[in-house]
């Protein structure tokens, strides 16, 4: 059983582990999918230590997020703290890891621990309509990459 500050949501997303990956750490990648709503601003420091910055800007609003590298290896795993006026006084944590599934696929499993409770489902559905937002993309990639 999850506990109640963790969410966990898994998606199989139409793209090589690689291609995933530097959708979760190029800003100009970053700017395409990293909101469930509206457009984004991002900013990456892509290092242990490093920062990462995501603004989030639909709805009428701007949610700034801000969170520090804690884990990089290429191109299977992420962790990194995230903090939000929604997501309490200490960081949360959230990691992303990525898995062959057959050729062209990758599973992706994400992990996103020391949530206040009462963040947890709105936290649960925001992150699977961006990952939703990412897999949207990745078919739009892949389609101009083979000129379809």
């Amino acid at each position: 059983m999850i506990a109640p500050d963790v969410i966990e949501i898994e998606r199989r997303l139409p793209a090589p582990v690689d291609e995933v990956f530097r959708w979760w750490t190029d800003p100009e990648r970053l700017r395409e999918w990293m909101s469930p709503v509206g457009t984004v601003d991002a900013e990456v420091d892509l290092r242990v230590g490093g920062a990462i910055r995501i603004v989030m800007k639909g709805d009428g609003r701007e949610i700034e997020h801000r969170g520090t590298y804690l884990e990089i290896e290429p191109p299977r795993r992420l962790v990194f703290t995230w903090t939000s006026a929604y997501t309490g006084p200490e960081p949360s944590v959230v990691t992303v890891e990525l898995a062959p599934d057959g050729a062209r696929a990758t599973r992706l499993r994400l992990n996103h621990r020391r949530l206040p409770e009462a963040a947890a489902a709105s936290h649960r559905g925001g992150g699977g309509s961006m990952l939703d937002r990412l897999g949207e993309q990745l078919r739009a990639a892949a389609d101009v990459a083979s000129g379809g």
